[in-house]
């Protein structure tokens, strides 16, 4: 038998090298095959499932209109949700040309792959590459079970900013990572930077990491303080202020709007209240449903040994990562249970399950740990070998086939899971609907920008949304959180009500709203006789929708 001419160094690094290989490897198999499901259900759609989409399709025209800042559903109001995804959207309709329809039924699959390849990144920058793949292999194949793409953090190919978003909170967790080595200005003001981008993406993975970014500097300018360090507090002053500075000033496209025009007060608190029915306490046979599992025990073990270990950034980061969800998730659950039953109002920022969604990820890396620990250890026993290289590639070629196994026996649930299946019907139900396509697209290329649309709530979302012209009022879940939702909907109501039978109060109602078409269905033309008193021009009619003008 021929000896190893490798010097021991070099033997290290090359099994290291062949096993970072083969999780690479395993990572671009598994993140195919994920792509490879999410292409297949949104390849030949031309318009998304969600009204969710329809929102950002109206901010998205309202850039393509010259209109940036402007609410795009409500007169004399301004921008109010956070703008990078539409943006990217209105920039990808003006470069290439297509309708915002098909790039957000389409695009999806493409670009949340940001999230299962930033994710494998994160988490091998963490924990090392085989954690890493084992993490990316629960976060795909074990985690979506029944439950719809954005409640929990996984791939899902429907271009929603909560999924968009999770990769580049997984980016910047790298960058933070990074950053604890450091007490340099320059270097907390790219953190700040980027956690601005990221609450433009969406304002719930910023909270997690803005408040690991303010626990770190706080408790580093603590500890300073105590050992009379004078010069590292001041370090971490500058620090604070210059992370503070650029995330306010890199959010500026957003809070110009909600903190200059409306002081954060949302006095419509219905889009913040959703609750996402498992979570909800009535429903914990749900909840037990989609959580009591063999997986999230070992998972929920494994972030508590991950909690384990002072002085450990990864640690530290995980640990603020789930303290941070539990905290907010629980403060919002409160927020809303207090609100609603007690008229106690407390600020809330978004919907308490985007913390559950993260949760998840953070379930993912547990069960990775304990699945590596364990698989080590199970090599360890029987050879009672002390040789860490044999053991961990022993233990790399032993889970490579454990999740190849795994994942071939599982891939055709998965691909026909209610995320792809279902939500691709929501979407061939929606370009069914030809007549509403034909309307919305008319009132975007015919009607003025400042042009008031009286509807009902379900065509204010189905019809009007898209096109981005102004309404009376839209449902209060989608609706601007800082414009009060009775008086437009009483509003409204009393409109509908003069169409139907005479009301004096029916002209100053339309003056005051500034209404000037009205959009109903074929088959309610004779449910509203005074119709052609108020609305007398037919200006586009078809198989399922009429639109008329007052002049």
């Amino acid at each position: 038998m021929k000896r190893s001419n490798l010097h021991p160094a070099q033997a290290r690094n090359s099994g290291r090298d062949r096993r970072s290989l083969i999780c690479t490897a395993l990572a671009v198999f598994l993140i195919a095959l994920a792509f490879a499901g999410g292409h297949r259900a949104t390849s030949d759609l031309t318009w998304p499932p969600y009204v969710d989409f329809d929102r950002d399709a109206s901010f998205a025209q309202s850039i393509l209109d010259g209109h940036y800042g402007e609410d795009p559903l409500y007169r004399d109001e301004v921008m109010w949700f956070t703008p990078l995804v539409f943006s990217m959207e209105a920039l990808a309709v003006k470069a290439t040309g297509v309708s915002i329809q098909v790039f957000q039924a389409r695009a999806g699959a493409f670009l949340n792959l940001l999230g299962p390849i930033a994710f494998f990144l994160m988490v091998w920058r963490l924990f090392k590459p085989l954690v890493a793949v084992v993490a990316l292999w629960a976060l795909l194949f074990l985690l979506p079970g029944q439950e719809p793409g954005w409640a929990i953090a996984t791939y899902s190919p429907w271009l929603l900013p909560m999924m968009f978003s999770q990769g580049l909170f997984y980016l910047l967790v790298i960058a933070l990572h990074h950053s604890f080595r450091y007490s340099a200005w320059p270097v907390w003001m790219g953190m700040g930077a980027g956690a601005g981008v990221l609450f433009l993406a969406h304002a719930a993975p910023a909270m997690i990491l803005v408040g690991t970014v303010a626990f770190h500097l706080i408790f580093a300018m603590v500890t300073a303080w105590r050992t009379g360090d004078r010069a590292g507090v001041r370090a971490h002053i500058k620090c604070v202020l210059a992370s503070a500075a650029a995330f306010i000033i890199i959010t500026l496209p957003l809070t110009w709007y909600v903190v200059g025009h409306y002081g954060l007060d949302q006095v419509n608190r219905i889009p913040t209240a959703y609750t996402y029915t498992p979570l909800s306490l009535r429903n914990w046979e749900l909840f037990l449903f989609h959580n009591a599992s063999l997986f999230n025990l070992i998972a929920v073990i494994g972030v508590v040994g991950l909690f384990r270990g002072k002085g450990q950034a990864s640690r530290v980061v995980m640990r603020s990562w789930v303290l941070l969800c539990l905290f907010f998730g629980f403060f919002g659950y409160m927020a809303v249970t207090l609100g609603v039953h007690y008229g106690i109002k407390l600020p809330t920022a978004v919907p308490t399950f985007h913390f559950y969604f993260y949760l998840k990820a953070a379930l993912a890396i547990g069960f990775a740990h304990i699945v590596v620990v364990s698989v080590k250890r199970a090599w360890q026993y029987p050879q009672r070998t002390e040789d860490a290289q044999v053991t961990t590639t022993r233990t790399t070629f032993t889970l490579g086939a454990l999740i190849l196994v795994q994942t071939a026996f599982a891939y055709p649930a998965y691909a026909n899971r209610p995320d792809l299946v279902l939500t691709r019907q929501r979407c061939l139900l929606r370009m069914a609907d030809t007549g509403a396509t034909d309307m919305c697209y008319f009132m975007r290329d015919q009607l003025p920008w400042e042009a008031v649309v009286l509807c009902d709530d379900e065509l204010s979302m189905r019809v009007l949304m898209a096109s981005a012209r102004k309404t009376v009022a839209t449902n209060a879940s989608m609706a601007n959180p800082y414009v009060l939702p009775a008086p437009r909907e009483q509003a409204r109501a009393g409109m509908f009500a003069g169409l139907e039978a005479p009301a004096p109060e029916m002209d100053s109602l339309l003056q005051a709203y500034d209404v000037t078409y009205l959009l109903i269905r074929r088959s309610e033309a004779e449910k509203y006789p005074e119709r052609g008193r108020w609305f007398p021009h037919l200006v586009h009619r078809n198989e399922g929708y009429l639109l008329y003008s007052r002049n």
